[in-house]
């Protein structure tokens, strides 16, 4: 039975998915910097992640996470900032082997090759709602944190219908977040399982084993989530 909820609870649920898409989105995409970090650590952002206290794979990650800033200060100690970096960078980018590699195309592909009409198709995605890759043709178009980064821009443009409308399309904003599901089923949960968990076997600092636990059960999550907001009749305040 099709249940009804008002526009800010709706917009609710969709801000605690953007602080969710944000984190995993700036921890994926690129190597730490110490101002994110500085942010990240202050204010605690990994302890208020959505679903901490609700999920054995969340709690986990936290802990991992709360444990590795109890003996490491990669904010003040270079050395610390240092080695979280290099974990990023030898598991992501190289110059050696990757024990994680970040792109979707690697782990649905036999041939494991970037930049085939698989990476193509992520793309065609992408370019419908006019989300498009700063270093295009250099960064193949599936890796992990620009796919966070295309959901968080999803998330953000029904937020943005909600709150900057008058009068809300429910329709616009249904189909927005079916192509987040779409694209959670059919691109981030086809490979993030096992990415995470070549992270959580790989990573040498329980920062990045914490975080591949959170996105890995997030994620799960937020597939249900977003299939529950697509049986809901959306009423206005």
């Amino acid at each position: 039975m099709t249940t009804k909820m008002e526009l800010a609870d709706v917009a609710s649920i969709l801000h605690a998915r953007k602080y969710a898409y944000d984190i995993l989105r700036r921890l994926f995409i690129e190597e730490p910097v110490q101002d994110f970090l500085k942010v990240f650590v202050h204010q605690k952002m990994a302890e208020h992640f959505p679903f901490a206290g609700d999920s054995e794979g969340i709690d986990e990650g936290i802990h991992d996470i709360k444990e590795y800033l109890e003996q490491n200060d990669p904010v003040y100690k270079q050395e610390d900032f240092d080695a979280l970096h290099w974990d990023f960078t030898r598991m992501f980018i190289g110059p050696f082997e990757l024990p994680a590699p970040p792109w979707e195309s690697v782990y649905v592909r036999k041939d494991q090759l970037l930049f085939q009409q698989h990476t193509m198709n992520v793309r065609k995605t992408y370019n419908k709602y006019g989300f498009v890759v700063k270093e295009q043709n250099l960064e193949a178009d599936d890796h992990v944190g620009l796919e966070l980064d295309f959901i968080y821009h999803l998330n953000q443009l029904c937020l943005d219908h909600i709150e900057n409308n008058p009068s809300v399309d429910s329709e616009r904003i249904k189909n927005l977040l079916k192509e987040q599901h779409i694209f959670l089923q059919n691109h981030l949960l086809a490979f993030v399982p096992e990415f995470a968990n070549r992270v959580v076997e790989n990573a040498e600092t329980k920062f990045y084993q914490g975080m591949a636990k959170i996105l890995k059960s997030y994620l799960q999550i937020d597939s249900e989530v977003l299939k529950e907001l697509l049986e809901i009749d959306y009423d206005a305040e």
